[in-house]
């Protein structure tokens, strides 16, 4: 594996509002929840049916003291509560990226003492530690040995993108060339390798495509530390007069790559993000500006009849 210094690659800043001269761009991943997921429905009925049988006395005690809506309110939002004991898939996501990042950056394999800190940064006061970097660091053994397989040379990681042109942006994961085939990437991570039939998961090929065609279509990346800013579950990338004559074009690549982690496999499929995919990706973010803004403008207040006081 080569490590390659480069300009463009940094962690975003989150802010709490854009400052006068920035404009707010929608994040990538934003634009794509305008998708069904099918799966994502399932996983959240998951999550409460989860709360209802592992904290029956919890909610039957709020439905004495507080009644039926408040106990049915709290298990209805038990997709948004993170475990006690383990990191949520997003920090467990956020803490593999970030090891893979390190590895990939410097060379050098990151120790247990750095994973520690990061899983720690992450979790709450009954987060089981020591568990959870035994999970990070065995996701991190499997993609050492990715690394040895394929030997990739990075260019850079972490990168911000920006379309003023069609109002979005977003953070590539990295840019890498494996045997003269330049890549666009992105890290998935699952917790649990195997899909309810036993078979391996793979990514979702129409969402991340989109994501990558997105990213790879952008018209330019910052050289500087990127500003961002959540509202309403919506992400935003703010983008200045100044940060846009600094930036530079996006890397060139032949294709997208998707690199699946999981404490028992890391397997990475090339994926198209050609203009054809890009396209698609601009129909679902006009069906995201639908539902966010037009659509909340298209009904009038009720009829009344003529000459009714």
């Amino acid at each position: 594996m080569t490590t390659v210094e480069s300009d463009i690659g940094q962690e975003p800043i989150e802010v709490d509002k854009p400052e006068a001269d920035d404009i707010s761009l929608w994040s990538v991943t934003t634009i794509i929840g305008a998708l069904d997921k099918p799966a994502l429905m399932y996983w959240a009925a998951q999550q409460t049916a989860d709360a209802a049988i592992d904290s029956s006395a919890t909610w039957q005690a709020m439905v004495e003291e507080s009644g039926r809506d408040e106990a049915a309110k709290w298990l209805r939002d038990a997709r948004f509560r993170s475990p006690k004991t383990r990191l949520s898939a997003a920090d467990l996501g956020t803490a593999t990226h970030k090891v893979c990042e390190t590895y990939a950056l410097t060379g050098t394999r990151p120790d247990r003492d750095f994973i520690t800190e990061l899983v720690a940064q992450k979790g709450s006061r009954q987060l089981d530690v020591k568990s959870e970097v035994e999970t990070v660091d065995r996701m991190l053994n499997q993609f050492d040995g990715w690394l040895q397989r394929f030997t990739p040379s990075y260019q850079a990681t972490e990168v911000t993108v920006y379309s003023p042109t069609y109002g979005y942006a977003g953070q590539a994961d990295g840019f890498l060339t494996i045997d003269g085939v330049r890549f666009l990437i992105d890290y998935k991570t699952t917790r649990d390798p195997f899909d309810s039939r036993g078979k391996l998961k793979t990514p979702y090929p129409e969402q991340v495509a989109l994501q990558l065609s997105a990213y790879r279509h952008a018209e330019a990346a910052a050289v500087w530390r990127p500003r961002r800013f959540e509202k309403f579950r919506r992400r935003y990338y703010l983008l200045s007069a100044t940060e846009r004559e600094l930036a530079v074009a996006v890397p060139e690549v032949d294709t997208g790559l998707v690199i699946q982690l999981s404490p028992e496999s890391c397997e990475s499929y090339p994926i198209r993000c050609d203009e054809e995919v890009h396209t698609a990706f601009l129909y679902v973010l006009e069906a995201f500006r639908w539902l966010q803004e037009t659509s909340k403008t298209v009904m009038r207040d009720p009829l009344t009849p003529t000459g009714a006081e």
